[in-house]
């Protein structure tokens, strides 16, 4: 009759278990993080885009060409100003350039500024 085999493990299959472990973990967890960073990035390009657009809707009918000389945007002046929205003043600014140069075409470019509220 054959001896039966002790079914124990040894420290070294133990320690290089550990070891594949330990590098599954490191590799799914930059996963995770590279993928965290993209949602945040992800995140504050959507936040942005939706401010423009809170900016940018009131003046939406002013771009017509029969009221072009008395808006807000031709005179460079009486654009809406700073915003306040959920706590934090959002400040535009709009930039006036000329547009191609065969063409009576300006070209507006709206930047807004804020300061982050410090987190609690």
């Amino acid at each position: 009759m054959k001896a039966a085999r002790n079914q124990a493990l040894t420290l070294t299959e133990i320690l290089v278990a550990s070891l594949i472990m330990s590098l599954v973990t490191l590799g799914l967890s930059g996963v995770f993080l590279a993928g965290r960073k993209h949602l945040l990035g992800t995140r504050t390009r959507v936040q942005s885009v939706e401010l423009g657009r809170f900016f940018l809707a009131p003046l939406q009918m002013d771009v017509r060409q029969d009221l072009w000389g008395s808006n807000c945007l031709s005179a460079g002046s009486g654009c809406p100003g700073a915003q306040e929205i959920d706590g934090m003043t959002f400040t535009p600014t709009y930039e006036r350039t000329p547009g191609f140069a065969a063409t009576s075409l300006i070209k507006v470019r709206l930047r807004i500024s804020w300061t982050e509220q410090p987190a609690v």
